[in-house]
């Protein structure tokens, strides 16, 4: 009796199982990348962050406790402007229009010219309200009392652009984004210690998640 020969290749309802099968992992597998790689970002820029703050720190102790400004608050020199991004730099020796620096988020991309006005647009701003309600335009540490600086914002994840709020360094509430990080904002307080806030898609409202002032000071969002 002639033996039957074994079967070779495969049928179509098989290879139709396995497409199935890829199918099924690639819809696992995709999403949970994107995750992990958007948690990367964040935990990168939120190091970002901890660097900026050991520089404005730094920055605090050599002028007796006051951080560097805002802004350039009308100085056209960058040598003689009291702005972060014009003093802060020079701590780390990085040149304020590195697109990829401590003085950007992680998550940041810029496909525009290479510098605007002598400096990228910024994606990390410094909180606009310190300097509200006539208060000094350099924030000396100790003046939040109570613990509130371990919960008072310093710097926050931002807009970035050419124009408008986007190139400025001060951060207004209505300059906040979670495009980078979606659904939460890297924020360095004032006692130079991070931390990530989250708001609900039905509620995000970054004037009331993030915490601009003190209790008892006027002038916030």
């Amino acid at each position: 009796m002639r033996a039957e020969s074994s079967r070779s290749g495969i049928t179509l309802a098989e290879l139709l199982v396995v497409v199935a099968i890829i199918g099924v992992l690639a819809g696992i597998l995709v999403p949970a990348g994107l995750m992990v790689r958007r948690y990367a970002v964040r935990v990168s820029c939120a190091s970002n962050l901890r660097q900026l703050g050991m520089c404005t720190l730094t920055y605090a102790e050599e002028w007796n406790g006051r951080l560097p400004a805002e802004g350039a608050l009308g100085a056209t020199n960058a040598a003689k402007s009291p702005a972060w991004f014009d003093r802060l730099p020079a701590y780390l020796d990085q040149p304020k229009t590195a697109v990829h620096s401590v003085f950007q988020c992680a998550g940041f991309r810029w496909s525009g010219s290479a510098t605007f006005a002598n400096a990228l647009p910024r994606s990390l701003k410094m909180n606009a309200y310190l300097d509200s309600a006539g208060r000094p335009r350099h924030y000396r540490r100790g003046s939040a009392r109570g613990g509130a600086e371990s919960s008072v914002a310093l710097f926050i994840d931002a807009v970035a652009g050419d124009t408008g709020m986007g190139q400025w360094g001060h951060c207004l509430a209505s300059a906040v984004t979670d495009e980078r990080h979606p659904g939460a904002v890297n924020v360095l307080c004032l006692d130079g210690m991070t931390q990530t806030v989250v708001s609900t898609p039905k509620d995000c409202r970054w004037s009331r998640a993030i915490t601009w002032l003190p209790d008892g000071w006027d002038g916030g969002p």
